[in-house]
């Protein structure tokens, strides 16, 4: 197989198949709106994103398939976009405020934060990143960026220039932090916490996000082999490899949080939280795409020997959008009840299930992205 290089951020991999077949893979990294603009005008098969499709993406792709259908959607990895900035800065945690009056601005330098007396200098990715979106709606929040901010079309690029400003903050996917040093982050009624492989696979990381791979319902079969091949434990080690989260689910010793109801304490207090996560729609009870095959990863994680003799409790959780607090205890009831019966459906009969309300917030719910978040469903293992 031949690597070549065919400008900034393209590349063209060749080689031969079966019988001398040659083939030939063209691959541009110029942001995930763009992936999106070339599967729709039907110049790429598969279209590689940081960020879920769009409802108005699923509009205009609707005559090559409903985009957002676990058939045509594959999360394949998981990412924490970390907050990055000198090793020479001392400072240890950010909230979400802190983050957007730094990056809006407003904040301009970091002695009004404790810090060192010096200008603040913010490094962000360019408008057609995914990386650059999601930061956008989960940190800024329709806020502009600050207008100084020097913009960077390369990860790398972006975290080597703030690893080297004393001054500097940016953001990058955690499998790009290079020399950089990322701080922990946390909200209102949430622990301040560093992007880690747990913290990321739950996606309890305030700014952890999925990676995506999309493609068309006529989609040819070496497309379909390749998505098979990144879902499978080989391509899952390629992802492990490169420095994103894979999907695989693992054990973590992990105390309840201070604080918790006290139901949830007895019902989690010396069990090992599994990483993995169920999640739902506004007053849904239905998994989305993830989630479908987390069902049979669970199956597989508990087929394991070491793995004999135990059992799984899960507790579920709504958002405080979701009705009063009785409403929406009765929300997070019905979802463990449907998680548990379709682990049940699926040979695996959870010793305990229940569910918790507004209870154990892991994300503000002041926006979307952060009630999503908070209306889960957890597993752990006795």
């Amino acid at each position: 197989m031949s690597d070549q290089r065919q400008a900034a951020e393209e590349r063209r991999l060749s080689g031969a198949g079966p019988a001398s077949q040659r083939w030939e893979v063209d691959i541009h990294s110029h942001g995930s709106s763009t992936g999106f603009a070339d599967l729709l005008a039907g110049r790429s098969e598969l279209w590689m994103s940081s960020r879920p499709v769009r409802r108005s993406e699923v509009e205009q792709a609707r005559l090559i398939g409903r985009l957002d259908h676990p058939t045509l959607e594959h999360v394949i990895a998981l990412d924490g976009l970390a907050v990055v900035v000198s090793p020479g800065n001392p400072l240890a945690a950010l909230d979400l405020q802190q983050l957007r009056d730094l990056f809006t601005g407003r904040i301009r330098n970091w002695s009004q934060l404790g810090g060192p007396n010096l200008p603040v200098h913010v490094y962000a990715r360019d408008e057609r990143s995914g990386t650059w979106d999601t930061f956008s709606s989960l940190v800024l929040d329709g806020s502009p960026l600050a207008s100084a901010a020097q913009r960077y079309e390369s990860n790398a690029e972006l975290t080597a220039a703030v690893a080297a400003d004393d001054g500097g903050i940016g953001f990058t996917g955690l499998a790009a932090v290079g020399s950089a040093r990322p701080i922990a982050v946390h909200a209102e009624q949430t622990p301040a916490l560093l992007p880690d492989p747990h913290t990321v696979a739950t996606e309890d990381y305030l700014l952890a996000r999925r990676l995506f791979l999309y493609h068309a319902e006529n989609a040819s079969e070496p497309v379909r082999q390749l998505v098979d091949f990144a879902l499978s434990p080989a391509g899952q080690a390629v992802v492990e490899r490169v420095g994103y989260v894979a999907l695989q689910i693992r054990a973590v010793p992990e105390d309840p949080r201070d604080g918790a109801p006290a139901e949830y304490q007895q019902l989690v207090t010396g069990a090992d939280r599994l990483s993995v996560n169920f999640r739902f729609g506004s007053g849904l009870s239905l998994l989305d795409s993830k989630a479908e095959r987390d069902i049979q990863r669970l199956v597989e994680f508990m087929a394991q020997p070491q793995n004999a003799g135990r059992e799984l409790v899960v507790a579920g959780f709504a958002d405080s959008s979701e009705g009063s607090p009785f409403f929406a205890l009765s929300i997070s009831n019905d979802r463990v009840d449907y998680v548990a019966e379709r682990l049940a459906r699926a040979g695996l009969n959870p010793r305990g299930a229940l569910g918790f309300g507004q209870a154990v917030p892991v994300a503000p719910n002041s926006s979307e992205v952060g009630r999503l978040k908070n209306r889960r469903v957890e597993v752990w293992l006795r």
